[in-house]
């Protein structure tokens, strides 16, 4: 998607516009730019074959003939009668007289959001060209600026397609920046909408307690300034947390989707209706075929290709696992093998189906998984390519998913003599949902439908395989402890180190030695003190400067030795402080506790 700022050569404006069929003019007296639009349009209409259709923006509340019309809703007037119109078949539209306030892009997924966002999504799929014209826009803006661009929306944007891509690494950044801008403009819908998002972010990471955390608070916030679409996200993505232990809550995600269908948000609501039916696809006698289709259905009525590939991924998946007892194909009832060859040819076709549209997505983490499940349900797929699970690694590698290229190496090496899943899986996800991971009788891993869900990290202080010849309790660990929730900007939060020694160290019966805790912060924040004594109750106050995800390092010593005995690190999600008049002041620390 490309910016032009002021009007520029015609021929450059042309190239750009067939190269990205969009473009978007803002920065030039209506005159200029309506005739520049035209311009452009007739050439490429004349060249290609095409018709010309053009909308105003200030037109679609008159011609709605409702006076009182809002801009949001002379925008979506706009939208859908560019929907009717260029979905169907290819043309050039010219959309002009769009605000520079309604050009500023939106989170993937929000319902009311900016005239160009609702464009886009509506011709995502089609072959037509896109003309913008914007009426107040500054010289050189962009409607995806660069990094150096405090545009809070679009930074908004571009995380949530980081995240829609499977590569929640390159989000956090941009999520940071995202808040200051909100923070700076004293926009609360964006900083709602930023939390969401963080929230979003360590769901796909695997921080199960920081996704919740955060998704509560901006649940919160929605409903505070009356951001229904948003609130029905956030419930959305907290059932999506219940999937990790293995029992997904289907109620949870059909009350996503009623608030979705009460803000009127479509796309929003075949998320919800999509996840609803994945966690129910595997219940005896529920109509996943019917159920599946609707969903499809749903999703091309709002041009989200995204959500059709995984539509069509979990279709395959739920058509390769059954066996026929469903009672779709009878010869597999009977014993048959008709039923199951057609059966698998199907599934063959929706992974395909799934693939090229994860392609057409730019959504790497949605291709492997396909890959790799297509590779599992297909052996003459798998058996044409000797280097199938070198691929699937190679795509998991880009986006630095290791669990994912974990996965592959189960799927390679097969089941384990004794029964336990491999520790690169184990030290990543919980046991419950490992515990519903199954086989087949060809040995092919039957991967639990949650784990592409996120891209969990190894957990903490999780016993590597030589520790296991250790008893556990003969070892010592470092915990920590948030003392007070939420924590804000430029406001101390109290942090509270122990060494806990296991009923086999010789500590579990003396008195801690006289150990130093040393703190660190590795970003943009303070630590105060920089040492404690663990033995005394090691105490501190950490202050963050900015929201985002801040890392914290402790150090644990023996002073007579100068041995260093641990050192653990610490993630901490801070959020934007209330844009209230009131901050939240610092708790007074409380009296020490003395171990005994």
């Amino acid at each position: 998607m490309s910016f032009v700022g002021h009007i520029r050569d015609l021929a450059a404006a042309r190239r750009e516009l067939e190269t990205r069929r969009l473009l978007v003019v803002g920065g030039a007296p209506d005159a200029d730019r309506s005739a520049f639009l035209d311009a452009v349009a007739r050439e490429v209409a004349d060249e290609a074959g095409l018709p010309v259709y053009r909308f105003r923006v200030a037109d679609a509340g008159e011609r709605s003939g409702e006076a009182g019309r809002t801009p949001g809703e002379a925008a979506d007037a706009v939208v859908e009668a560019c929907r009717g119109v260029f979905v169907v078949h290819p043309c050039v539209v010219v959309v002009d007289g769009v605000p520079a306030g309604a050009a500023d892009a939106v989170p993937t997924g929000t319902a009311d959001g900016s005239l160009l966002a609702g464009l886009i999504s509506a011709f995502a799929e089609s072959e037509s060209f896109l003309l913008v014209g914007s009426t107040d826009a500054r010289e050189g803006a962009s409607a995806l600026p660069s990094d150096g661009c405090a545009d809070g929306w679009a930074l908004l944007t571009r995380a949530a397609v980081h995240c829609d891509r499977g590569d929640p690494r390159a989000a956090g950044p941009l999520l940071r920046r995202a808040v200051e801008a909100h923070q700076v403009a004293g926009d609360r819908r964006g900083e709602a909408w930023a939390v969401f998002l963080y929230g979003r972010m360590c769901r796909l990471r695997g921080r199960a307690e920081d996704a919740r955390r955060l998704l509560h608070i901006a649940r919160e916030r929605f409903r505070a300034v009356g951001e229904r679409p948003g609130e029905a996200w956030a419930g959305g993505e907290l059932a999506r947390l219940a999937t990790r232990s293995g029992a997904p809550d289907p109620d949870a995600f059909a009350e996503a989707r009623r608030l979705h269908e009460r803000a009127g948000d479509r796309r929003g609501a075949a998320w919800a209706h999509l996840w609803w039916t994945v966690a129910r696809a595997d219940e005896p006698g529920f109509p996943w075929r019917e159920e599946f289709t609707n969903v499809q259905g749903r999703f091309h009525e709002v041009s989200d290709r995204l959500g059709t590939a995984w539509t069509l991924h979990h279709h395959a998946l739920t058509l390769a696992r059954t066996d026929g007892t469903d009672g779709v194909d009878g010869a597999a009832g009977t014993g048959g093998t008709g039923g199951t060859g057609e059966r698998r040819r199907e599934a063959d076709r929706l992974f395909e189906g799934a693939l090229a549209l994860f392609e057409e997505a730019d959504c790497p983490h949605g291709r492997a998984w396909t890959m790799l499940e297509y590779a599992l349900r297909s052996p003459a797929h798998r058996f044409l390519n000797g280097e199938w699970a070198a691929e699937i690694r190679h795509v998991f590698h880009g986006i630095g998913d290791e669990a994912g290229e974990a996965w592959v190496d189960l799927a390679e090496a097969g089941p384990s003599p004794d029964g336990e899943p491999p520790y690169e899986l184990a030290c990543r996800y919980p046991t419950a949902l490992l515990d519903t991971l199954g086989w087949t009788e060809a040995g092919e891993p039957l991967i639990p439908r949650a784990a592409r869900d996120t891209q969990p990290e190894p957990r903490p202080g999780f016993p590597r395989p030589g520790d296991r010849d250790r008893p556990d309790g003969s070892r010592a660990h470092v915990r920590l402890t948030l003392l007070d929730d939420v924590p804000v900007p430029d406001v101390p939060a109290r942090i509270a180190l122990q060494v806990v020694p296991g009923p086999g160290h010789p500590w579990s019966t003396a008195p801690l030695p006289p150990l130093t805790a040393r703190a660190t912060s590795l970003g943009h924040a303070e630590i105060d003190p920089a040492h404690g004594v663990p033995a005394d109750g090691a105490e501190f106050r950490f202050t963050p400067h900015r929201p985002g995800s801040h890392r914290l390092r402790f150090t644990v010593e023996d002073p007579a030795t100068g041995t260093v005995l641990q050192q653990v690190e610490a993630e901490i999600d801070v959020v934007p402080s209330d844009p209230g008049p009131h901050r939240p002041t610092a708790p007074a620390p409380g009296p020490s506790a003395r171990r005994a």
